[in-house]
């Protein structure tokens, strides 16, 4: 399924000051004040910035290479003294002019404390692979949260946005990659995934939390913990890296109030109306063309998409018409049919080019001795990117951090958060469709919106655009989090030993509301219809409750100078429990007043359902530096989770690290002082733990029909219909943990007194006992084989980060500036997987993650003589035609066999197929950049991907276009010498414009979408590149004097500008057809009607396309036979004879199911598995019961993969989906 992905760019114009009392200042007289700056040594310093403490003056002065510099200041100012790798030197003036001063080594950089798991180190002493950034990074940024704003700020931190929606945060890993991917079979598609998942382990403050929930601007720090070394004390739960994220503490002093607010206007960077062709002529003629190259004898249809005439007559009145534009763009024949004349472009109708947000955040801090407060709140709202339909997205954030010290050796913190969330979008009025999808499949150039009467036209309703104008179907996401974690902070020995004991408790209730409703459209002056045959109301509820203890104690003993002791022992509780309930009902009586007791349809349906898990955890971490060079760390933790069968539900994972700093040995200290500050380098291997698996899977569970465990079946004994159940599937003799473990190697340099910054990493990352399907059992077993600890996978990367920062004077005023490059890369093979044939459709031994088989190409065929003489297009269906024409693909025939095939798909066989490309990002960079001069800031962040392949796949319409199908979009790229233009007038078809080099082959419909298309599957002349860069956000800022600032009463004050980047039955009344299955009997009177009965199921149903069925009912107390109308579903119930009578558009019907296509009419769930089940031919689980009493009307493509499916009915994350070889488990959503 084609997804429209809305990529968002953003311009943001703020406003950030700060409050406080402050008095101001009178003008003083200036002196000259000279003097000369040397290092410890006693040698001359240059590039020293000199300037007037708390700004009583713009003026400023840098040293020159004899250390010597000179300024005119106000008398008894202050002068601040700054270089980089130097402490800050103040000298206030005297009666002296004449100032020299001795600048000593700043060590801060290298004492800097850092986050890391259950405390803080030194930085000079981390030897494991952790990334520290300031809080700061994230701020000043136009995004509704944190997630955007780290896009590629870290090396090895990965983040994919699914679109630009502010309700979407995004996926985060850490050395991560996606080792699922989608096979091409004969049937659609098979999705493939590996091992149990999971996403990087995100800390607030030291609870699990979400980072779209956080205020950017509360935060003070993110480290992220990347090697196991790192995050080995998060055992079970680190796997995938750990995120650390800690929030501003309270600051003592003066009350302090500071405001940031913004007002943001965002512009998607790919404008698909922009690039669709309009003109209803060239639409017309290009759906013409990709039907009649289908073959020689190939005719256009009578309709387009089953649903609008068309006619070479009306074809001919639509180019008369397009030619005057004084004539209507509309006609009403004697009949009083509508038709159409239009150019409308339905996306520019839908989507705005450009929308808006607003921030406003708000801070208060101070306290005294022994108490203090930190207080914030922050408010976003972002409008939607619909012209017509309400979309709105409100985010509030509040915060309250206090610290109270009730002992001298006993502090009480308290840090309590609240996030409310509210989205409101339009939505379709059936089947969930997405909406660009429906203008793709339904909206044509030259229908109009709306009637001369003013009525909907039937293309304004089948593609949403109807329901979305009157906002009267839609969707409401409401989210209410809060979250408080208490510590209690004993300090038995100060600086030596203390102890924190903290309890957290977050609690989140959100809600689910959908309103579906209908909607009258005209095809004729007194001709209306609807587009579906019921409305309805939804709401879902959820709960979520977590708990979480933990008692860490520290031990930093003064050990002496030369060495550096830190312990660190702990004990962790963890208890999440998730509760979910459903309220269904169809009949809207009022559609602006949604209200189950404003309903009157009999349909409704309530469920229920939830979860629980716990986790216990002790872990222990030991550092030593002795002398500040030779490094040691020892970490561990044993974890025990529920998840688990009692056998093995607990871990040990340990880890080590070591680190050598040359640049404090003795022996080579004397040889680079002066330039070389810090060399590093370090060497870690540990172990994690990966428990990301549905609770109870190591339990044997009974399921009879859909997600029931009992459910009555139609065998009747004594009268009455027994319950029957199923035997369970088998389960693996036993699940544990998924196993990672990292070896690590890194070097760490800092020059020039820390002007110059080098960081790089090498690892390898061993990932075993992979849950996935285990091996092949005998098929008189008649059991699937079951999923289990079998598979094993290995990753090498490596990450290098290259940074430089300085100052110098620019017309006497000091210009500082800074520069940092990240580049990283990884790649992961396949080590163990039960594949005794080398199946190419699943994974293999050996296999690289991302790989892409297809087929090699040589341009395209000139003539239909040149492509006689090249390979066999055996299973290409190219339109109705097994052989290449003029203007097709010219395919390499690799094995010479002189036929395209792909072999049986192993690795023995595959054919022609070859590794053509990777999928897996490659060459992941970022770029950083910041300048600041005369209170004038400029940072720049670009970001990119080195190398990536990409090919699209069936349905995705804004790419193949009329190759798709051809009543979709034809987008201007594929149009004029872009596609080849062929002469037809002899047999001998001819390619005409070769010398332009056309891109896109012949058209041809379905060309890019049947199984059997040409470009279906993956050749290298449509793959494509995928790499990229962008300027990921631009922000310009002013920051204003002090003395404005202070005569302002404000402590300080800044502006910035930034942006972000079926059956066929002749009529015989006296020979009427007969079809019995199981208890329906259905006498077909001429007709084209489609009957669903398996023996398996609950129910049967027979749905009427056209024509006039009866149907009866066998061993039933239904006197007569029901007659049925087109449009017409009998649906019934075995269990207990109950028949539900329900509507559908016929017309839409007949066209998704003589393409074998899905069309779900007010299915449950449990039904709509049953039939996929028996449609993929796999086993589809449902874990919940609850679900399967879920409502659906939706269709899909044949071509469809099942994932996409379950993707699609999925939207609003009602459930879960996983994957284990060839068995789909459907559990309610993961936390």
């Amino acid at each position: 399924m084609s997804m429209y992905k809305k990529l968002i760019g953003s311009l943001t114009i703020s406003l950030l000051f700060l409050l406080s009392a402050t008095p101001s200042f009178a003008q003083q007289n200036d002196v000259k004040v000279t003097g000369k700056i040397t290092d410890g040594s006693g040698a001359p310093l240059a590039g020293v910035v000199v300037v007037v403490k708390d700004g009583k003056s713009n003026n400023g002065a840098v040293s020159n290479t004899q250390g010597v510099y000179e300024i005119k200041v106000p008398a008894s100012s202050t002068l601040l003294f700054t270089c980089l790798g130097y402490t800050d030197q103040e000298v206030k003036l005297g009666a002296s002019n004449v100032v020299n001063v001795t600048m000593t080594e700043d060590a801060q950089s290298l004492d800097e404390v850092v986050v890391v798991g259950y405390g803080t180190l030194k930085k000079r002493n981390i030897v494991g692979a952790v990334e520290n950034l300031a809080g700061d990074a994230g701020e000043n940024r136009p995004n509704a949260d944190i997630t955007r704003s780290l896009q590629g700020q870290i090396p090895g931190l990965n983040i994919v946005q699914t679109d630009g929606k502010a309700a979407h945060g995004g996926q985060v890993t850490i050395r991560g990659v996606n080792n699922s991917f989608k096979a091409r079979v004969n049937d659609g598609q098979k999705e493939n995934k590996l091992g149990q998942g999971g996403s990087a382990l995100v800390l607030i403050d030291g609870a699990e939390g979400d980072m779209s929930s956080v205020n950017p601007d509360d935060i003070a720090s993110i480290s992220v913990l990347k090697d196991a070394s790192s995050a080995a004390v998060y055992g079970a739960r680190g796997a995938f890296g750990v995120i650390l994220i800690t929030t501003k503490d309270p600051e003592k002093g003066k009350v302090r109030v500071s405001y940031n607010g913004s007002v943001s206007l965002h512009r998607r960077t790919v404008i698909w109306e922009d690039n669709v062709v309009t003109d209803p002529v060239q639409w017309v003629e290009a759906f013409r063309e990709s039907y009649l190259n289908s073959s020689p004898t190939a005719t256009v249809p009578s309709l387009f998409n089953n649903y609008m005439p068309y006619s070479n007559a009306w074809f001919e009145e639509l180019k008369r018409r397009r030619a005057d534009p004084t004539m209507d763009n509309y006609s009403i024949d004697a009949n009083g049919n509508y038709s159409y004349y239009g150019e409308t472009n339905w996306l520019k109708e839908i989507y705005k080019s450009v929308n808006y947000s607003t921030t406003h955040a708000v801070s208060i801090q101070g306290g005294r001795e022994g108490v203090s407060y930190y207080v914030s709140g922050r408010y976003y709202n972002q409008d939607g990117i619909y012209k017509v339909g309400e979309e709105t997205y409100k985010k509030y954030n509040l915060r309250a951090k206090g610290s109270i010290r009730i002992r001298p050796w006993l502090t009480l913190d308290n840090n309590t958060s609240l996030m409310s969330s509210k989205y409101h979008q339009p939505m379709m009025h059936y089947g969930q469709q997405m909406i660009s999808r429906q203008i793709d499949m339904f909206a044509f150039p030259f229908a109009l919106l709306k009637n001369p009467d003013g009525t909907w036209t039937q293309t304004a309703a089948k593609s949403g655009y109807a329901a979305f104008a009157e906002g009267t179907s839609w969707q409401e996401n409401n989210k209410l989090e809060v979250a408080n974690t208490t510590t209690f902070n004993f300090e038995f020995v100060p600086e030596v030993f203390k102890v924190s004991a903290d309890v957290t408790y977050k609690g989140a209730r959100w809600t689910r509301d959908r309103m579906e409703n209908l909607y009258t459209y005209y095809t004729g002056v007194n001709v209306s219809g609807q587009d579906n045959s019921f409305s309805s109301l939804e709401n879902w509820t959820y709960r979520s409750d977590y708990i979480s203890t933990n008692i860490v104690g520290t031990v930093t003993p003064k050990l002496g100078a030369d060495h550096d002791l830190n312990v660190v022992a702990g004990w962790n509780l963890e208890d999440y429990d998730y509760r979910t309930q459903k309220t269904y009902r169809q009949g809207n009586l009022y559609p602006s007043k949604p209200s189950f007791t404003l309903m009157d349809g009999e349909y409704y349906s309530t469920t229920s359902g939830g979860y629980t898990w716990g986790l216990v955890g002790f872990f222990g971490r030991i550092n030593y530096a002795y002398a500040g060079r030779y490094l040691v760390e020892l970490s561990a933790r044993y974890d025990g989770s529920s998840k688990f069968p009692a056998n093995s539900q607990w871990g040990f994972f340990p880890s080590a690290s070591v680190g050598w700093r040359l640049s404090e040995e003795p022996w080579l200290k004397p040889h680079v002082e002066g330039w070389l500050d810090n060399f590093k380098v370090r060497a870690s291997i540990g172990s994690l733990g990966n428990a990301n698996i549905d609770p109870y899977q190591y339990l044997e569970t009974m399921t009879a029909s859909g997600s029931a465990s009992i459910a009555k079946s139609s065998v009747i004994i004594n009268g009455q219909n027994v319950p029957y159940t199923s035997v369970p599937d088998l389960i693996p003799d036993d699940i544990t943990w998924e196993k990672v473990t990292t070896y690590n190697i890194g070097l760490d340099l800092d020059l020039f007194n820390n002007r110059l910054s080098f960081t790089g990493d090498y690892y390898r990352r061993n990932t075993t006992d992979l849950y996935t399907v285990g091996p092949n059992l005998p098929q008189v077993l008649g059991s699937a084989a079951p999923y289990g600890n079998y598979a094993s996978l290995k990753t090498k990367g490596w990450e290098v980060s290259l940074g430089w920062r300085d100052s110098f004077k620019l017309g006497g005023k000091p210009f500082n500036y800074s520069l940092r490059a990240m580049l990283w890369d990884s790649r992961s093979w396949i080590t163990d997987y039960y594949n005794e044939t080398g199946d190419l459709t699943t994974y293999y031994k050996g296999m690289e993650i991302g790989e892409i088989w297809g087929f090699r190409t040589a341009g395209i065929y000139a003539s239909n003589a040149e492509a006689l003489n090249g390979p066999a297009y055996n299973f290409f269906k190219n339109g109705e035609m097994f052989r290449a024409y003029a203007g097709d693909l010219r395919f390499v025939d690799v094995d010479g066999d002189g036929i395209m095939t792909k072999g049986n798909r192993t690795l023995s066989n595959h054919g022609d197929l070859e590794i053509i490309g990777n999928q897996s990002p490659r060459y992941q960079y970022s770029i950083n950049m910041s300048l600041n001069w005369n209170g004038i800031g400029l940072s720049m962040l670009w970001q990119g991907v080195g190398k990536r392949d990409w090919y699209p796949w069936t349905e995705s319409g804004f790419f193949w276009g009329k190759w798709n199908r051809a009543y979709n979009s034809l987008m201007k790229t594929q149009t004029g010498d872009r596609v080849v233009k062929i002469d037809k007038s002899t047999d001998n078809w001819r390619v005409t414009n070769m010398d332009k080099n056309p891109y896109w082959t012949r058209m041809v419909s379905l060309a890019a979408n049947r199984n059997d298309g040409p470009l279906t599957w993956e050749n290298d002349h449509y793959l494509q590149d995928a790499s990229y860069i962008r300027l990921k956000n631009i922000t310009i800022d002013y920051t204003f004097p002090k003395h404005i600032c202070k005569k302002l009463r404000l402590e300080g004050l800044k502006v910035y500008l930034s942006g972000e980047m079926f059956a066929d039955v002749r009529r015989d009344e006296d020979r009427p057809f007969i079809v019995s299955a199981d208890r329906l009997e259905v006498k077909v009177l001429g007709t084209q009607f489609n009957l669903k009965s398996y023996q398996e199921d609950a129910k049967s149903e027979v749905s009427l396309v056209r024509g006039k069925v009866s149907v009866g009912i066998k061993a039933s107390k239904m006197n007569g036979k029901l007659t049925l109308a087109p449009g017409d579903i009998l649906r019934f119930n075995k269990t207990n004879n109950h028949i539900d009578f329900l509507n559908f558009d016929p017309d839409s019907y007949a066209n998704w199911i003589d393409n074998n296509n899905f069309f779900f009419v007010e299915q449950t769930l449990g039904d709509i598995v049953a039939d996929l089940r028996r449609h993929f031919a796999v086993e589809i689980v449902v874990t919940d019961k609850s679900l399967c009493d879920e409502t659906y009307y939706a269709s899909f493509v044949n071509e469809e993969s099942l994932d996409e499916i379950l993707d699609a009915l999925n939207k609003d994350r009602l459930f879960s989906v996983r994957r284990e070889a060839e068995v789909y488990y459907i559990s309610p959503p993961l936390k």
